[in-house]
């Protein structure tokens, strides 16, 4: 091995298993605030003087790039010349609950940094093969060439500018390669370590004390907005505001917000919300009998369709984040068609068809939706009603109780084959004494979805002939639920205030990382409901929230 990678072995190595805390001890990663001894590190973030701010602000964290921000990342510093197969396997936990964007799941563990170690090479070496400032400095014959591509790329990996000791350290390990490593094997060397820094991964929300609040700093708001509203690394504009220290002025930051959001990555990253919100992203681990149909084939035409749809929701004029619960227009190709129930041209070339509104109503009678959360040959009513309640509702139930088994009080004349599911479930489990407090408000909430099976196809009957009942009444609280079918069950659910609140509140902890306090959560939920979920209004009162700009000061240990 030569010293090259050893040097990026170890700097590797350094930050394994850092979990996306503050707090770092002396072995974890190295990382200096953005904007440290760099233009920019002055702010006056909006809120960051106010004596009161820092009990209500959310908690700083290290927030390592998901999947979509690495990629987007990485092409934005190397360009378009790397495939899909050269990223890395994060084998982030995808939790049935919450968020998968949570900062203490992004993890750097022995789980994946194998993957990204190997990944990072393989982007290295395309880099030094199509990135043109690396492929022409390999082809030069002077070494000056060497610090022109830490200039071009390590700022836009890292999100700020190097500080001379960063990028003497890079150089001068260059220097010493020379007399044992080609010169294609130098600038492997130096794209592999400006990826495997933890600058790369990680976006840093560390700041600077102001009075009683972290203030992020130029460059760390930057990254905040690019990442909220792209999925993204700053712009070239957003890097020149950073850089003279004009992000701080609520009105420029409003203005901001306002020129980004007529950008197309924006409805990109709002539909990766939804995704993570809905977890449709396990659909592709999700055991199914084999009868179902639900092959990898039609797994990812459904996931695929449910982007787009969930894209072209967020492109039109005054989208709202309520759109998608309401939408029947989808977007089927060859694959996905027999879920929905539609004939499509075969080709595998997605058509948008508008579904029946008497069997679909919005994302959630999407078969993507419907075949994760359900059994893996029924349909789940306790999943469905478990994920309904705690997800979409924010009602949080407690653990279940230990060793339920089924009832053993089962009428003689009952007979599974010609009862429902619902009957079934009510007979033999739901009624237990133990059971019944949870179930008499989670199974209404699974009742609602029995029209759809196990993988999303519409039903009136089961087991043959046996006329399904998904009719039922779901309180929650003040509000009551009553339905008669699954449609009109999630016309309910989705004009409920519950739900409007949950998914506002899931939108501001997904944006965040964190989920607001009480007086500034009323504050973004009061401009939520005012514009009824206007993407613009709802952003940007994110933006200009205080902790968006500012993070709660840790108490000295």
């Amino acid at each position: 091995m030569t010293k090259g990678r050893i040097f990026v072995a170890l700097l590797f190595a350094a930050f394994t298993g850092c979990d996306g805390e503050l707090a770092i001890n002396a072995d974890g990663p190295s990382i200096t605030p953005p904007g440290t001894q760099n233009p920019g590190q002055n702010n006056n973030t909006p809120g960051s003087n106010n004596p009161n701010l820092g009990s209500e602000l959310t908690e700083s964290h290290l927030r390592r790039l998901t999947p979509v921000q690495f990629e987007n990342t990485v092409r934005h510093a190397l360009g378009d010349v790397f495939e899909a197969e050269d990223l890395p396997s994060f084998g982030d936990d995808i939790p049935t609950i919450g968020l998968n964007n949570n900062p203490s799941i992004l993890r750097i563990n022995t789980v994946n940094i194998d993957s990204l170690y190997a990944s990072m090479q393989r982007l290295a070496q395309a880099a030094v093969q199509g990135t043109p400032v690396v492929s022409e400095c390999v082809e030069a014959s002077n070494d000056t060439c060497f610090a022109e591509v830490v200039d071009e790329i390590g700022p836009k990996l890292w999100r700020r500018p190097l500080q001379s000791e960063e990028r003497d350290d890079l150089l001068n390990t260059r220097a010493e390669l020379a007399n044992v490593a080609s010169r294609a094997e130098q600038a492997e060397f130096l794209i592999h370590a400006l990826l495997a820094s933890p600058n790369t991964l990680f976006r840093t929300e560390l700041g600077e004390v102001d009075g009683e609040a972290r203030v992020l700093t130029q460059f760390e708001l930057a990254s905040a907005l690019s990442y909220t509203l792209w999925n993204a690394p700053p712009d070239q504009e957003l890097w020149e505001l950073a850089a003279n220290n004009q992000l701080g002025d609520s009105e420029i930051l409003r203005a901001q917000t306002t020129r980004m959001l007529e950008d197309p990555r924006v409805a990109d990253a709002l539909a990766e919300f939804f995704v993570d919100y809905l977890k449709l992203e396990a659909i592709f681990t999700k055991t199914k009998e084999a009868s179902l149909g639900l092959t990898p084939e039609a797994r990812e035409a459904l996931v695929e369709g449910v982007r787009r749809d969930l894209r072209q929701i967020f492109s039109q004029p005054n989208a709202t984040l309520l759109d998608p619960f309401s939408v029947n227009n989808f977007h089927v190709n060859e694959y996905g068609a027999t879920f929905f129930g539609v004939p499509v041209t075969q080709g595998g070339e997605y058509e948008v068809v508008a579904m029946d509104p008497s069997e679909r109503r919005g994302i959630l009678s999407h078969p993507a939706f419907l075949s994760v959360h359900s059994g893996e040959g029924d349909t789940g009513i306790v999943k469905r009603g478990v994920f309904t309640l705690e997800q979409l509702l924010c009602i949080h139930l407690g653990a279940p109780p230990a060793d339920i088994s089924e009832s053993e009080d089962v009428p003689e004349d009952f007979d599974d084959a010609t009862a429902t599911s619902r009957e079934v479930l009510t007979v033999r489990h739901s009624s237990q004494p133990e059971c019944v407090s949870c179930h008499r408000i989670i199974d209404p909430a699974g009742f609602g979805y029995e029209n759809w099976d196990g993988v999303g196809r519409y039903r009136e009957v089961e087991k043959g002939n046996v006329v399904i009942d998904a009719s039922g009444e779901l309180a929650m609280g003040q509000e009551v639920l009553t339905y008669t079918n699954s449609v009109t069950f999630l016309e309910s659910l989705t004009g409920s205030e519950a739900l409007r609140s949950c998914i506002a509140d899931n939108f501001f902890t997904y944006a965040l990382g964190d989920a607001p306090k009480l007086s500034e959560r009323e504050a973004l939920y009061q401009a939520f409901a005012e514009a009824d979920g206007d993407i613009h209004a709802v952003l940007e009162a994110l933006v200009l929230s205080p902790s968006f700009s500012a993070r709660k000061l840790e108490e000295a240990q």
